[in-house]
Parts: C-alpha cells; sequence; structure tokens
C-alpha cells in the first residue's frame, strides 16, 4: 500500500512540476522570423539576385576574369577538357581564388558553376540550387548566372541568400 501512495504522490510531483516549467517565460527565447522585423534585419531582403553584365578586371592570357557580387579578381591558370561526356573548365591564382565550370559536352548549357574568391567568399551552382548561362565568341567564353552565396570566412555552412557571378576567359583549342 505504501508503493502505492508513494507512486501516487511521485507522479503527482512530477506532473506539477512539468506544468511549471510550461508555464510563464521561464527564460524562452524570443521568437525569431515571425514579422519581427528586427530580427530578420541581418538576412537578405528577399529580392532575386541580379547577375552581373560586366567584369572590368583584365583576364590574364591564359586565365579568366571572374566577378561575385561587387569583388572581380583575375584568374591566373584555366585549363579546359573535355570528361566523362562534359566539358570543364577550371582555374585558380597564387591568392586562393578559383573557379570551374561544366556544361554539356556541347558547351551550350552549364550543368554546375563554382566560384571561391580569395577572401572565402563563394558562389555554388548545381541542380536546382541558382542558374547560369554560358555564351560564346569564338575561343572565348562568359558564362553568367546566380547561385547560392556563401562566407567560408563567417563560418557559414547553409546559404540565406543568392548572389550573381560572371566568369570570362578562353580556352584555346
Amino acid at each position: 500500500m505504501n508503493r502505492i501512495k508513494t507512486s501516487l504522490l511521485v507522479g503527482a510531483g512530477v506532473f506539477a512540476l512539468t506544468l511549471s516549467a510550461c508555464s510563464g517565460t521561464g527564460g524562452a527565447p524570443d521568437p525569431v522570423g515571425q514579422g519581427t522585423g528586427a530580427a530578420n534585419s541581418a538576412g537578405t531582403n528577399n529580392e532575386p539576385a541580379t547577375a552581373p553584365t560586366e567584369v572590368t578586371v583584365e583576364a590574364p592570357a591564359g586565365g579568366a576574369a571572374v566577378r561575385l557580387g561587387d569583388t572581380e579578381e583575375a584568374i591566373d591558370t584555366v585549363g579546359c577538357t573535355e570528361i566523362n561526356g562534359s566539358w570543364a573548365v577550371s582555374g585558380s591564382n597564387e591568392g586562393g581564388a578559383k573557379a570551374a565550370v561544366t556544361t554539356s559536352q556541347d558547351r551550350q548549357s552549364v550543368v554546375t558553376a563554382s566560384v571561391v574568391l580569395a577572401d572565402g567568399k563563394l558562389v555554388d551552382v548545381k541542380d536546382g540550387q541558382g542558374s547560369a548561362t554560358i555564351t560564346w565568341e569564338g575561343e572565348n567564353f562568359t558564362v553568367v548566372g546566380t547561385g547560392p552565396y556563401l562566407d567560408l570566412m563567417a563560418g557559414e555552412t547553409a546559404s540565406t541568400q543568392e548572389i550573381g557571378f560572371m566568369l570570362k576567359g578562353s580556352c584555346p583549342s
């Protein structure tokens, strides 16, 4: 009989503690993203990213020029090849900037595109995330698009906004 009384008392005590934990503010964090302007002010303004229309930095011979948002860099060395039924270009510079593009074998549609600047900012276009187009003028190509933006130096692991980019280079035969 004592066990039953003890069980009932303990059960009632646990129930009372549970209810008291659910009442009042109890140090719960303020809701984020529920129309509270201030909580969302650091996020995006939900306007679509626009692709740049020009790159003013000159591409070195055998290299490329890239623009990510308002930042431009020259890519010193670019290599172009056909691999596994796709055409690919990739390049880098000594400062750490990198660019890579994969297209269809006929070089008319972008499959993936990635630009990483020396300061850790990057855009990564792939299936279902972002979009890009490629145009050709002889051996010179221009890739323009928008895609998920990350800042690796800030420790970001998920994209919260899109950014426009442009990559101009050449692939001599």
